[in-house]
């Protein structure tokens, strides 16, 4: 449902101009946002991060920038929702105000087919936009301007607002009702500094006592045989179960081979005291095949080989703990520490940020960044010319171990190794050229010291490129690259190939992005135009130099 280019007659903007009019005031440090797929984050970081050094709270930054990405995605999936219905009901003509199902199918799949950015286009077109605004005195942190429509969706995590201290109102406006403005504030009543006490014994066990309640948590003893001895009523609860001596043997015949295998004739054997903690095991629900509880258990074993175990529920659901793996945490992390390395930096800092924001999944985004390609030139013929797989691969890694660390250390972000090829990204153009004179800078140390063993010669060859690019998901749900792609990534790639060895080359596009913010630490050589592949026109590119 591809709507965006039906719905610009003047009916449908008149409906929507009825409740939008005029935009806001925006104040000097502002943020205006159509799209969650906007690179925005990290410019409200900065802001926030201003805004609570001001205001003596620095150590509330993480929580406040979990809270307005909060805010701001309630309001822009109301915004979306809203203006999708109405467009909807005004362009096509079909009315399903009533039936908020089907309004819900057609929605997600024009955002399966097309992601938000018709809609968000529409939005910006006509005027509909979400507003930060940090003001520089006063108690008030930022101000949330949102159409009249997303009012509500603002107030969706005051829980939170309200722990930090915060205080979210609304502000009066006279110039214009169509927009609401929530301001978010320090309260002003300061708490009283507590010092912190050591629990008594009684406190403790009151406290644990009510822990125990509170989570669930529930007790199984098992002999040193694999037979349960005996049982909290309080696990039944969690198995939606009546605590009865049948339930008792339902449960063992429950339980899978495997725990009985790794736990009781395992971990609770081979750990000193046999102490063991955080072993996973997945249940199937009794009344329903399709679901599955997934238990935390630890536990000891005592001086009479009785194995006590403490069974915490992860979840119960059907779907969102599907791919929650079984067995120790900690072989978990031995796996995850084999394989991280083989994540693209890419995503998992990315991953790391969604997580840290309350999200579940990485989402596409549009964003200007520098796109650097960084080959070894002559090292085809290396590899021809030598038998030694082990020498290829060493004389591969010492060279990209540089790269990396010249990466590494200028805040640039690894995509992809291909084979003897790089490609890296960085937020700062600045940065990137830095980064790749820092490489060249290594790679001549390298030459000398392979020539003075008589060794081939390996050159470096970089390009960079600086442009929108689209960050985003590639591929099916059995493998998928988030990735980065667009015709920056093309042409920077294109720039690398008509590079010279041992020079940076870079597009006139970067070096007017760099030398518009005063850096004198790069000298550029004279701009010279290249045909490239794809492009119509000529390119503009010049060598870039150490000072």
């Amino acid at each position: 449902m591809n709507f965006i280019y039906t719905v610009h007659n003047m009916a449908i903007i008149k409906t929507l101009n009825d409740t939008s009019s005029a935009t806001p005031c925006i104040t000097t440090r502002s943020i205006s946002i159509t799209s969650l797929e906007q690179s925005v984050w990290h410019e409200l970081e900065s802001n926030v991060a201003v805004s609570l050094n001001r205001l003596h709270i620095e150590q509330l930054f993480k929580p406040t920038v979990l809270l307005l990405h909060q805010l701001v995605t309630n309001a822009i999936d109301t915004l979306h929702y809203t203006v999708f219905q109405k467009i909807v009901d005004a362009d096509f003509y079909i009315n399903i105000m009533n039936s908020d199902a089907a309004l819900k199918a057609l929605y997600q799949e024009e955002l399966t087919e097309h992601g938000d950015r018709n809609i968000a286009k529409f939005c910006e077109i006509n005027g509909f936009q979400i507003i930060l605004a940090f003001p520089n005195e006063g108690d008030a942190i930022v101000s949330i301007s949102v159409p009249n429509m997303c009012e509500n969706a603002i107030f969706l995590n005051k829980k939170l607002a309200d722990a930090l201290e915060y205080r979210l109102h609304k502000e009066d406006i006279t110039m214009n009702s169509n927009y609401y403005i929530g301001t978010l504030t320090k309260h002003k009543a300061k708490q009283s500094s507590i010092s912190p006490v050591l629990l008594t014994q009684q406190s403790e066990r009151s406290s644990l006592q009510g822990i125990f309640s509170q989570l669930g948590y529930g007790i199984v003893c098992f002999s040193s045989l694999g037979s349960i001895l005996a049982v909290s009523p309080s696990i039944f609860i969690s198995l939606h179960m009546n605590a009865s001596a049948s339930a008792i043997q339902i449960l063992a015949k429950s339980i899978p081979e495997h725990f009985y295998n790794d736990v009781i004739w395992g971990l609770a054997l081979e750990t000193v005291n046999g102490v063991f903690d955080n072993y996973r095991v997945r249940m199937r629900s009794l009344r329903n095949p399709n679901a599955s509880m997934l238990f935390n258990v630890s536990g000891y074993c005592d001086d009479h080989a009785t194995i006590h175990t403490l069974w915490q529920t992860v979840s119960f659901d059907g779907q969102e703990n599907s791919t929650l793996s079984e067995g120790s945490i900690l072989n978990e992390a031995r796996v995850h520490n084999i394989t991280r390395n083989y994540v693209p930096q890419l995503v998992e800092e990315k991953a790391r940020e969604i997580v840290r924001l309350g999200g579940n999944k990485l989402i596409n985004e549009a964003c200007f960044i520098a796109v650097l390609f960084c080959d070894i030139v002559g090292f085809t013929n290396y590899v021809e010319n030598n038998e030694k797989e082990e020498s290829i691969i060493h004389t591969l890694n010492s060279i990209l171990r540089r790269i990396s660390k010249s990466v590494k250390d200028h805040g640039g972000l690894i995509d992809k190794f291909m084979g003897d090829c790089v490609m890296v990204l960085f937020r700062n153009p600045h940065d990137a050229v830095i980064a790749a004179l820092e490489m060249q800078s290594h790679s001549i140390d390298i030459i000398r010291l392979r020539e003075r063993a008589g060794q081939e010669v390996l050159q470096l060859r970089i390009g960079i490129h600086w442009g929108k690019v689209i960050i985003g998901n590639v591929g099916t749900s059995e493998r998928l690259d988030w990735t980065t792609i667009g015709d920056v990534v093309n042409t920077a790639s294109r720039i690398e190939k008509k590079c010279q060895p041992g020079e940076v080359l870079i597009s006139q596009t970067m070096r007017d992005v760099i030398t518009t913010r005063d850096h004198t630490d790069i000298k550029y050589g004279e701009i010279f135009y290249l045909q490239v592949k794809g492009k119509r026109n000529k390119l503009a590119v010049c060598y870039a130099y150490p000072p």
